[in-house]
């Protein structure tokens, strides 16, 4: 018999402190219109021509007409389409119906499909509503059985940097911890970039030194566990003349230029502004390296593929990844933590782990964490990789999908534990309760510790 209840590491999530007010989602109706749920009821619901695009009474809204909403109205109406219409079979309804249920609010959830309309959802709501937000946190992470959760944490977003940058800062709950995300410096955003170097206080100059001058400062101020950007469709690298012997010798970051954004070339190879290559060696790198922080890559998104349903419109592409093992050959005092979004690229991410000790595997993301792919996947790891990757982390961009997710990745896992475990026997290998237990703790958090240990 294989239990996987061990306490567990969650080490990516979008999640963040109570302290940071509305930013930190939570309760029915963030549960409901998160974007699987949306995407999910637009796919069912029916066409909407431009002659129709301004809803009218119960008609089908546009996406344009439905964001416009308030949130309750939006969680009214997808309940109403994928609970009440519909048997919710989807992973992502019956996340929902699992967190409900764990949290002690499945009459509830049940008496709220009964009704003949709209609104459903008060009791639901008012039960949230009455909840203190740390100590639902609290509650949640105990339900989860998590030790703690990863953050991502934005210093190019506004409205989050406020919090971090506000003195004196609250003390910062054990169950978060921070990670610093830098998206702008893989896509190649320059001008996005230099806008934030310019609106920080005091502002950095804009050039190379001022971008690794900006992380360095956010790494003092937030502490990251580590770096970590997701790459944009179709990204590659190609090394630069410079190439990793250049980011290596790399004096400490000072002042730096006050080169002018888009000044003739002297911020990139050629053009006016750095290239994302440029960008990747220059700062991200050289950022990683100074400061001793793992970079986590997130591979395989598509964004907007969809851009009338926002957040819910991304898709997923089969992605190329010679760019990967460029990275861990050039730089191997870096340490890569990685994740694919496309199934297909499961496989050869198993053997670049297999040839890199700087690479580590981790979760099954967004479009793989459902249980037949997190069983495929669990399974292909667990034969080429042992207990030398993280099985698993929940992407959560809101408080109470912890209890869903790690629920059915554990009843995923467990099966394709024991069947390895059944075979490892039936070879003569004796096997001790003591065992098992070591071993579900690496998969579950204990070697992503160990590989940040090295």
């Amino acid at each position: 018999e294989v239990r996987v209840h061990v306490d567990r590491l969650d080490v990516h999530t979008h999640l963040l402190p109570p302290t940071h007010g509305n930013l930190l989602l939570w309760g029915i109706d963030e549960l409901l219109t998160y974007h699987y749920l949306v995407a999910e009821m637009f796919m069912v619901m029916p066409c909407v021509s431009e002659e129709d695009s301004v809803s009218v009474g119960d008609a089908a809204p546009s996406p344009d007409d439905f964001y416009g909403w308030p949130k309750p109205r939006q969680a009214e109406l997808v309940f109403e389409e994928l609970f009440v219409k519909r048997t919710p079979l989807s992973e992502a309804c019956r996340g929902v119906v699992t967190t409900l249920s764990r949290l002690g609010r499945g009459e509830q959830l049940r008496a709220a499909v009964r009704l003949p309309s709209r609104p459903r959802l008060t009791a639901l709501r008012d039960w949230f509503a009455a909840q203190d937000a740390s100590d639902h946190l609290e509650r949640v992470f105990r339900l989860s059985k998590l030790k703690y959760a990863v953050m991502t944490n934005i210093p190019f977003a506004p409205e989050e940097a406020e919090h971090w940058t506000a003195s004196p800062q609250p003390p910062l709950t054990p169950r978060l911890k921070t990670a610093l995300r830098v998206d702008p410096m893989l896509v190649g955003d320059w001008r996005g970039i230099c806008s934030v170097l310019r609106r920080a206080s005091p502002p950095h100059p804009l050039s190379m030194e001022g971008c690794v001058a900006y992380l360095k400062e956010w790494v003092r101020r937030i502490r990251p566990i580590y770096l970590m950007a997701s790459t944009p469709a179709g990204f590659t690298y190609t090394p630069t003349a410079a190439g990793p012997a250049a980011v290596r010798k790399q004096p400490p970051a000072g002042g730096g230029s006050a080169a002018e954004e888009g000044r003739g070339g002297q911020e990139g190879s050629g053009g006016a502004y750095p290239s994302a290559a440029e960008l990747l060696e220059g700062a991200l790198l050289r950022v990683a390296m100074e400061e001793g922080l793992p970079l986590a890559l997130k591979v395989g998104a598509v964004r907007g593929a969809n851009p009338a349903l926002q957040a819910g419109g991304d898709g997923v592409e089969v992605s190329r990844l010679d760019w990967l093992r460029t990275l861990c050959a050039g730089y191997p005092s870096v340490k890569f933590l990685v994740t694919v979004l496309s199934a297909v690229n499961q496989h050869e991410l198993c053997v670049l782990a297999r040839k890199f000790g700087n690479l580590h595997i981790y979760g099954c993301w967004w479009f793989c964490n459902n249980p037949s792919i997190i069983e495929t996947t669990t399974r292909m790891r667990l034969e080429m990789l042992g207990t030398a990757f993280t099985c698993q982390h929940s992407d959560a961009r809101v408080l109470d999908q912890l209890v869903y997710k790690w629920a059915h990745s554990r009843e995923a896992v467990t099966p394709v534990l024991a069947a390895q475990y059944r075979k490892l026997l039936e070879a003569g290998w004796p096997l001790s309760e003591a065992d098992v237990e070591r071993d579900v703790g690496l998969l579950f958090g204990g070697a992503y510790e160990e590989f940040l240990a090295k």
